[in-house]
């Protein structure tokens, strides 16, 4: 009703009727200069979509909706998306139990500190994509009565919560979860996180779960079945504190995608991959990227059949000072790019097995690797020899 409207300031709406209005979605979305409405009047009872209802109103500070009835609502998507200046927000009285849809609902309310959910029926929930994304200021969210069961989407909801240190999932049910992808993604002061309780067998996208959790020391996800995921690229990207990870229950038997897996993992000293199983994967860009403190790794089982992307894998890995690559077939690979680029330590390579006829880019694959001499360098291949 009044989308874009970027230069109103107040609006009167008080003499409006809307006990027959069932439909609310984008009604005040990108008014960015309303700095106050009041909404004391509204009759809410037959709203079935209240969607992007205040999307892009970012001057909003306070918005008073204990009046409204939300009892047949059931899309939320949006509805306070990018309400950067909103410090604070009661939904106590919201009865959200015909709600399935939640995706964004407070995307980039970077003014919240805190979020009470502690009354919300999320019997009926599916989506909760991206559903506290860019909350900047968030430290405290309480979500202790979610049923989460029927819910298949939950990428990005936490992701750039900047300022949480804890997060209690305790109660959440992912039976039915699908997408994973930047769950966590740069939670930069997550020190602790409990996932005992997922159930992951259902879930294909696992991608940059935790990427970018800086503070994050140990993980446990003893418990993740990864048998239906296609994709963990980035899981566990600048995820610069991690000293250890256990990853022995994990089966890769039909991931695709593994770059940049542990990019950036700098206190990482050893990682242990001999349960991998990587026949379909193809690209496996930068997987080891900057891992500076790796001294041992061991990728003796590994099925590079199908890889076609190995650029930058070992970019940076000063502490390594030999890999054993014997086991890699490297017929389908075309991006050999930076591939040990500044592996400053690495003294030996038996590169022997290494058939390089497909590929395109071999630029800079031993530049900064002080330690490695050519007689040190085993190889046949003449493409190689040619870079070296």
């Amino acid at each position: 009703m009044f989308l874009g409207c970027k230069s109103l300031k107040n609006i009167d709406l008080s003499n409006f009727d809307s006990t027959k209005v069932n439909n609310m979605n984008s009604m005040f979305r990108e008014c960015e200069s309303l700095t106050n409405i009041d909404l004391s009047n509204f009759n809410t009872q037959n709203v079935i979509d209240m969607g992007c209802i205040f999307y892009g109103c970012k001057s909003l500070k306070n918005i008073d909706l204990s009046n409204f009835n939300t009892q047949n609502v059931t899309n939320m998507n949006s509805m306070f998306y990018k309400c950067e200046s909103l410090a604070n927000i009661d939904l106590s009285n919201f009865n959200t139990q015909n709600v399935t849809e939640m995706a964004y609902l407070f995307y980039g309310c970077k003014s919240l500190k805190n979020i009470d959910l502690s009354n919300f029926n999320t019997q009926n929930l599916k989506n909760m994509n991206s559903m506290f994304r860019e909350c900047e200021s968030l430290t405290n969210i309480n979500l202790p009565n979610f049923n989460t069961q029927n819910v298949t989407e939950m990428g990005c909801i936490f992701c750039g919560c900047k300022s949480l240190k804890n997060i209690d999932l305790s109660n959440f049910n992912t039976q039915n979860l699908k997408n994973m992808n930047s769950m966590f993604r740069e939670c930069e002061s997550l020190t602790n996180i409990n996932l005992s309780n997922f159930n992951t067998q259902n879930v294909s996208n696992m991608g940059c779960i935790f990427c970018g959790c800086k503070s994050l020391k140990n993980i446990d996800l003893s418990n993740f079945n990864t048998q239906n995921a296609t994709n963990i690229n980035g899981i566990f990207y600048e995820c610069e504190s991690l000293t250890n990870i256990n990853l022995s229950n994990f089966n890769t038997q039909n991931i695709i995608e593994m770059n940049s897996i542990f990019y950036g993992c700098k206190s990482l000293q050893n990682i242990d991959l001999s349960n991998f199983n990587t026949q379909n994967v193809t690209n496996m860009n930068s997987m080891f990227y900057k891992c500076e403190s790796l001294t041992n790794i061991n990728l003796s089982n590994f099925n590079t059949q199908n890889v076609t992307d190995m650029g930058y894998i070992f970019y940076g890995c000063k502490s390594l000072k030999n890999i054993d690559l014997s086991n890699f077939n490297t017929q389908n690979v075309t991006n050999m790019n930076g591939m040990f680029y500044s592996c400053k330590s690495l003294k030996n390579i038996d590169l022997s097995n290494f058939n390089t006829k497909n590929v395109n880019n071999m630029e800079c694959i031993f530049y900064g690797c002080k330690a490695l001499k050519k007689k040190n360098i085993i190889v046949n291949d003449k493409n190689i020899l040619k870079n070296i």
